[in-house]
């Protein structure tokens, strides 16, 4: 896991207006381009942070998930619930917010997955990143 470019990208989702950012909107705007251009996930807004270029994948679109797995050290495969927990879909539910996004971030760097992460994600239990001071 790489923590620094986990807190950069806490700090940068926590600037972008909650009327442009939405956990269930996977880039839907132009494919090509390195920068989202559209309501989006986590990791689609925060590619801005990265000098590199993207990966492709094919000729047309970012494999989004090359990036990802390359910036936040986290695997889709064996980190599956640490992305899950951070990145998924389902928060749309719960908490769609850029702010808790970001602590739930924070959370994961300064405490690790919660035991209880997949009931937190499906609004079963209660969030753990705003109870703790430090997230």
């Amino acid at each position: 896991m790489n923590r620094k470019n986990l807190n950069r990208m806490a700090d940068y989702i926590e600037t972008i207006p909650q009327e442009k950012f939405d956990m269930s909107a996977y880039r839907t705007g132009q494919r090509t381009a390195h920068e989202c251009d559209s309501v989006g996930c986590v990791v689609g807004h925060c590619t801005v942070l990265d000098k590199n270029p993207l990966p492709m994948n094919g000729l047309y679109n970012i494999d989004f998930l090359a990036w990802s797995r390359k910036f936040t050290g986290l695997d889709s495969y064996s980190d599956n619930n640490k992305c899950h927990y951070l990145f998924s879909f389902f928060w749309t539910a719960v908490d769609n917010t850029p702010v808790g996004t970001a602590k739930r971030i924070r959370y994961i760097i300064e405490h690790g997955l919660p035991e209880d992460w997949y009931e937190q994600m499906h609004g079963r239990a209660p969030l753990s990143y705003l109870k703790n001071k430090t997230a």
